[in-house]
């Protein structure tokens, strides 16, 4: 029979194993904490490193992301990176996009970026009195957009909304129904969308300052954004919107042309400031010096200021007026008076 093993050596030994035991159980506690605490370190601590955007494809694995953060410099470990997202429970939620990313970002907070789609915006200013070959150059140069397709579809309301535009147009041009404003788009932006968001945008606006206003009106909105939009090209001082709309107003009211210039430079061949002579003959229902009443629809987008100015106007006998060619105008209640205007003014 063997002999048993001394009591202190019998004690060492279940000692030993209970601390290998104790140690193991720390370690699968240590381990998460330890991964989250090494692998969340950021790239960089320099706080002049700089941001850049990072583009992620639609379709994207995470392992093929963590390896373009890691091409980019935004990110020290990629194999790091993908422990995280699984320790997250995050590789199925990256959303693709563009995203503004900087090096001293935690990759935690990279990940949280990635997941809610935080993408990088671009952001767009749309001018008061765009037309929209005008808008279309400002959405190009920033890369939004193909200037012709654009064209194209906002021409035509129907190749963007199909059956249910969102508008009464009598026309098919969404031509001073892309609202002019400050915008914020995603670079994957289509041109579709550019142009609803937009329309979207006008919709939101008239519906709130505008169409309360229409049932005392004799216009239709269709009508003052027409007239809203001749008087935002016109204008270049906020005080004599309501002047020039009294103006087109009281020509409108005697039934005499509104012989607007804009809306001949709207359809001249050029792109010039001023109107020849030889354009007035332009056979156009743009041209207002050989039509009367409204063009068919706007020559350009305008703001709310011009759309309410159409619907309170300043109450003038006004017929006339010319530029003092220092972004005002002298206005004039007669034919007579409006030519010895320009005479003084050198015309």
């Amino acid at each position: 029979m063997p002999e048993s093993l001394p009591a202190n050596v019998k004690r060492t030994g279940f000692g030993m194993v209970r601390f290998l035991f104790l140690l193991l159980l720390l370690g699968t506690m240590i381990s998460p904490i330890a991964l989250m605490i090494w692998g969340n370190r950021p790239l960089s601590s320099d706080p002049e490193a700089p941001s850049k955007v990072v583009r992620i494809p639609q379709g994207m694995p995470a392992k093929q992301i963590a390896l373009l953060l890691n091409e980019e410099e935004i990110i020290a470990d990629p194999t790091a990176f993908r422990l995280l997202l699984k320790v997250e429970g995050a590789e199925q939620s990256l959303q693709a996009g563009s995203y503004l990313l900087n090096p001293k970002m935690k990759p935690l907070e990279i990940i949280d970026y990635l997941r809610s789609g935080r993408v990088e915006l671009e952001r767009v200013v749309i001018p008061e009195g765009y037309e929209i070959k005008q808008i279309a150059d400002v959405l190009a140069d920033k890369g939004l957009a193909d200037k012709e397709r654009f064209i194209e579809l906002a021409s035509n309301a129907a190749l963007v909304f199909g059956e249910n535009i969102p508008l009464d147009l009598p026309i098919a041009s969404l031509e001073g129904y892309l609202y002019p404003d400050t915008y914020h788009f995603p670079e994957e932006v289509t041109e579709e969308e550019l142009i609803r968001h937009m329309v979207e945008r006008f919709i939101t606006v008239t519906k709130a300052e505008i169409v309360p206003l229409l049932d005392e009106s004799a216009f239709s909105l269709h009508e003052v954004t027409t007239l809203a939009s001749i008087v935002e090209r016109e204008i270049m001082v906020d005080h004599e919107r309501a002047i020039v709309a009294s103006v087109y107003l009281n020509r409108l009211a005697i039934s005499m042309p509104l012989q607007a210039d804009p809306t001949v430079r709207y359809v001249t061949p050029e792109d010039r400031p001023q109107v020849l002579y030889r354009d007035l003959e332009i056979d156009s229902p743009y041209n207002t010096y050989r039509n009367q009443g409204l063009p068919p629809g706007p020559i350009a987008s305008p703001g709310l200021a011009s759309m309410l100015a159409v619907l309170n106007p300043a109450e003038t006998d006004f017929f006339f007026f010319v530029s003092k060619r220092d972004g005002t105008h002298e206005f004039t209640e007669t034919y007579n008076d409006h030519l010895r205007a320009r005479r003084t003014l050198g015309y």
